[in-house]
């Protein structure tokens, strides 16, 4: 830390607003309600409300409030639950803050406040609220855990022996984390995590577990009984056995295209089994389809191919099916489109040890022109996916993909793992359309063509693309297009406007909906998209749609602080809850929350020669509204700045709305927190932004070191070091 300048800059780059409370509420009923983040309560107007409160937080660091009635001369109180004892979940907790303390905030305005955590305090579970005179809020809660889905080694279920991962926020704070799995006869099994971190769990489950229906409960080892948190529901049960009947291809001739064919055939005929492949090279002419329950394996990747000749026309896929598998084989074409796809029917796909040589230019000189009488296809575009996945429960692990266009692309496909591949590709290494609960994890995905463009987790047709766990990847080479490492991507949108009234969990819009998508006919159902209040009453709100008939839409929840006539709301899809955690971006664009992305997380990575980390709200192409509301960026590096040429690297928000119809904040409660910059990166805070906190962070060699917009609001720098930078900090365009 030799010569670092430490920042003392804490400001806000907005102007205040007092709001006065004078509306008396009983504490000792509240209380009870510890036990939600969030306390989801219809007060009266006045008294104040926290919508959402950022964690995690450790002692010295600031936490970040949104809500309703707050404004000048309120406080923070806060009070640290007792770790104690950890049994089980109670249900009827309260649980005892034994001491108040209040804390002047560092700012405020109607729908912000911003505290520091005592820096003398011990890390822990901390309870908070606010008081406005003689009123106060709900009490909300700090630290406790926040699971937002899981995935078992079933995919949507788990089985005894198997394992069952959990993820989220605050899930471990280096202590004893647990999970609680609750029958419907009353017992209950408690598992002890194999590997935990802040967001995610791993639980081995004992061979012994009876199946069943079970509710999940989550324990980061603070807090004592009170923070116990509810997990969801979890199937126990043995996979679905496929038969292993063995047919070996060498047994049904001595033509191996031939041979392979009738050996499939009896699979089928038996109802699946195992297909074996002995070393050996096999010629296939036409589209080879998978019968249900079969697994084709060979004797070795190394040791096996399946190759298909150069197609002037090739079919829609080289191999297909409905819960199938492939192992330990190789498979070689030239002009394809997808080489490997499932349906949307199925069940159980994976692919273990498979490598894929899908090259649509191999031994061609020039894209689209004869070389020796052989001509490629005029664009790599023409080519589709080496793996395409429409169905569930899938697995893609230690592949290696050389790809014309798409390494793997998801339509849809939802609860897998893709993890430990090498994916090198020609068009885009990735893209996963409308997906949930996804591992991505240990792959390489390095761009093998010039042209070779970014990677995107997209709604391009449909509500959501949500709960997907990107970690430890290492992503390269991205030079064509837009260059994004990773992008969250595609434009549409349901309504913006007002709403006429609301009820519970009941919503009417003041206008009719227009509905718009990349198709002719844009879809019309909007199950899984997201509500968002933009504006006026409740502003910092997202529900979810769970049914929605003309102007009548209904949520998943009510509403913290309810909306009224004067709030201006947006239904767009959701690209949010998301973890980005311990991956490498070397050599392309940025890694951007490209709106819609709630509640996101990017932490532990490091970035060199890229665009850096940004999160974007916006409006594309005038189809709907897309915040992006509470993203976190937390201990991330950005090692070399210098980008492709005159580019630099930054941490950071950007938000317009280019149809200008909504001049409020797009980005809001963005929290940049621990990251370094290296070598002429830095920080921009773009305006239509609000409550933006950069906190504890370092810039070292740049020529600015934190740059923030005019139109930005509630901007907070706090406790930041400096070394070799020409402006510390600059407010301008």
């Amino acid at each position: 830390m030799k010569n670092l300048k430490p920042s003392q800059k804490q400001y806000a780059l907005a102007a205040t607003r007092q709001v006065k409370t004078r509306c008396p509420i009983n504490l000792s009923a509240l209380i009870g309600l510890l036990l939600a983040p969030l306390a989801a309560i219809h007060a009266a107007d006045n008294t104040p409300q926290i919508i959402q409160a950022s964690d995690p937080v450790r002692p010295d660091e600031t936490v970040l409030a949104i809500g309703e009635g707050f404004g000048n001369g309120c406080t923070a109180e806060l009070g640290q639950l007792a770790d104690g004892p950890i049994t089980k979940p109670q249900t009827d907790l309260t649980p005892a803050v034994k001491q108040w303390v209040a804390i002047q905030p560092l700012q405020t305005d109607a729908r912000s406040l911003k505290f520091v955590v005592p820096k003398s305090w011990p890390p822990g579970v901390w309870a908070f609220r606010v008081r406005q005179g003689g009123d106060v809020s709900a009490p909300a809660i700090l630290n406790a855990p926040d699971p937002w889905w899981w995935n078992g080694d079933g995919g949507e279920f788990a089985s005894p022996g198997g394992w069952l991962r959990v993820f989220g926020k605050s899930l471990s704070f280096g202590g004893e984390s647990r999970a609680l799995l609750r029958g419907v006869d009353g017992r209950s099994v408690t598992l002890a995590t194999r590997a935990s971190s802040g967001y995610a769990l791993n639980f081995p489950l004992p061979a012994d577990i009876p199946a069943g229906n079970y509710t999940l409960a989550i324990h980061n080892g603070l807090g004592g009984d009170a923070s116990w948190r509810p997990a969801g529901s979890v199937t126990v049960r043995p996979p679905t056995a496929w038969k292993n009947d063995v047919f070996n291809v060498k047994d049904f001739g001595p033509k191996p295209a031939e041979a392979l064919l009738a050996a499939l055939a009896k699979a089928k005929a038996n109802g699946g089994g195992i297909v074996y492949l002995p070393r050996g090279r096999y010629l296939v002419r036409t589209n080879l389809t998978l019968p249900p329950n079969t697994v084709l394996r060979g004797e070795a990747t190394e040791l096996v191919s399946l190759y298909w000749p150069d197609f002037e026309k090739p079919p829609a896929e080289l191999v297909s099916g409905a819960d199938f598998g492939l192992e330990s084989l190789s498979l070689y074409c030239q002009h394809h489109r997808n080489v490997i796809a499932d349906t949307a029917a199925s069940k159980r796909v994976f692919l273990h040890g498979v490598r894929i040589r899908a090259n649509c230019y191999f031994m061609i000189e020039d894209a689209g022109k004869e070389f020796r009488k052989r001509r490629g296809p005029a664009s790599h575009r023409e080519c589709g996916a080496a793996v395409l996945l429409r169905g569930m429960n899938f697995e893609i692990t230690d592949c290696d993909i050389y790809a014309s266009n798409y390494g793997i692309r998801i339509l849809g496909a939802k609860t897998g793992i893709i993890a430990r591949n090498q994916i090198r590709y020609g068009g885009r290494g990735y893209s996963f359309e409308n997906t949930e609960r996804l591992i991505f994890e240990d792959n390489l995905v390095a761009g093998n063509n010039l042209l070779a463009i970014g990677n995107d987790i997209s709604t391009f047709w449909n509500n959501y693309c949500r709960h997907i766990y990107y970690a430890s990847n290492r992503v390269q080479q991205v030079f064509g297009a837009d260059r994004e490492m990773m992008t969250l991507d595609a434009a549409s949108g349901a309504y913006f406007g007002k709403v006429a009234a609301v009820s519970g969990t009941q919503l009417t819009l003041a206008g009719d909906p227009v509905f718009k998508d990349y198709t002719p006919k844009p879809h019309t159902n909007w199950i899984g998209g997201v509500v968002q209040v933009l504006d006026g009453k409740g502003a910092g709100q997202y529900r979810f749609v769970t049914a929605n008939q003309g102007r009548e839409w209904e949520v998943d929840r009510p509403w913290t602080v309810v909306p009224d006539e004067a709030s201006l709301i947006s239904i767009a899809p959701f690209r949010g809850r998301n973890l980005f955690l311990g991956n490498t971006f070397e050599d392309g664009g940025a890694v951007q929350l490209y709106a819609a992305a709630h509640d996101t997380i990017v932490a532990g990575n490091k970035g060199s020669r890229m665009d850096g980390f940004q999160v974007w709200g916006l409006n594309p192409h005038g189809w709907g509204l897309q915040p992006s509301w509470f993203c976190q960026f937390l201990d991330n590096e950005i090692l070399e700045g210098n980008g492709y040429g005159h580019r630099t690297a930054s941490f950071g928000t950007i938000a317009y709305d280019e149809s200008k119809i909504f001049d409020g904040p797009l980005v809001r409660g963005a929290i940049f927190r621990r990251n370094i910059c290296r070598n002429n990166a830095s920080f921009h805070i773009g305006s239509a932004t609000a409550d933006t906190l950069v906190e504890h962070c370092v810039v070292r060699h740049a020529e600015i070191g934190i740059k923030v917009a005019p139109g930005a609001k509630g901007v907070l720098l706090r406790g930041n070091e400096f070394e070799d930078v020409a402006q510390p900090e600059v407010t301008g365009p």
